[in-house]
């Protein structure tokens, strides 16, 4: 089953889906294609336990990731974090911009309750 996977670091938001059989590695392999950052420099955090995805041979099932859970619609948050420059062990903070608020809608989009009725009569 698939997994739906919405990665996020500082302004950077990456929609990801992968089977649950595919390994950390593997993931991390897609992330590398996008952002060109080496994967063996890339770590990945689980948003809902926190916990870091080091070990690249787990599949994505065995860290609680499921197709039950992440679905298109409401994919799992993960957090992307780089290997800081010169360090081997230490890893950059989590780090996440907030997402901007959409802008109000047209007026002619808020129309008053009395023209909804109508158009729900209508329907009938």
């Amino acid at each position: 089953m698939d997994v739906f996977m919405m990665i996020r670091r500082q302004k950077l938001t990456l929609f990801i889906d992968a089977k649950e059989s595919s390994t950390v590695l593997e993931l991390k392999k897609m992330i590398e294609g996008i952002t060109k950052v080496p994967s063996n420099n890339i770590r990945l955090i689980v948003d809902s336990t926190k916990q870091p995805m080091d070990d690249d041979n787990q599949t994505l099932a065995d860290c609680g990731l499921s197709g039950a859970v992440a679905k298109a619609y409401s994919p799992t948050l993960l957090y992307l974090c780089y290997r800081k420059t010169g360090n081997e062990n230490e890893w950059e903070p989590i780090d996440v911009a907030e997402l901007s608020t959409p802008p109000p809608l047209p007026d002619v989009f808020n129309k008053p309750d009395d023209d909804k009725k109508d158009n729900t009569q209508i329907a009938s």
